[in-house]
């Protein structure tokens, strides 16, 4: 017996791999805390989010809504979540990326 026709065992979405980050930009900057790095990625069906990460020290990560940036968490170095207050220097790297500003 001679198979002429297979039918697909799993659907099209099972056998496709999910899309990756994109890096949509990044830049480094140096602050009154020491040099940021800034990292923007997303994927087109997925939105931007904006990493800042300080040498050996904090890690900022933000969804964008919009045009604005919303504070998602706060990494330390051990890249344990903590709670952290902004500090004034994030809103005017985030205005660099083309967004508006820090979500309040």
């Amino acid at each position: 017996m001679v198979a002429t026709h297979l039918e697909p065992c799993m659907s099209e979405s099972a056998t496709k791999a999910p899309p990756e980050s994109d890096s949509l930009g990044g830049f480094e900057v140096e602050t009154l805390a020491g040099t940021a790095s800034v990292e923007i990625t997303g994927t087109p069906t997925n939105t931007a989010r904006v990493d800042i990460r300080m040498d050996g020290g904090r890690h900022w990560v933000f969804g964008v809504n919009d045009d604005t940036a919303a504070l998602v968490m706060v990494l330390n170095q051990n890249g344990q979540r903590v709670d952290d207050e902004l500090p004034n220097w994030i809103e005017p790297i985030i205005r660099r990326t083309g967004l508006e500003g820090v979500e309040k």
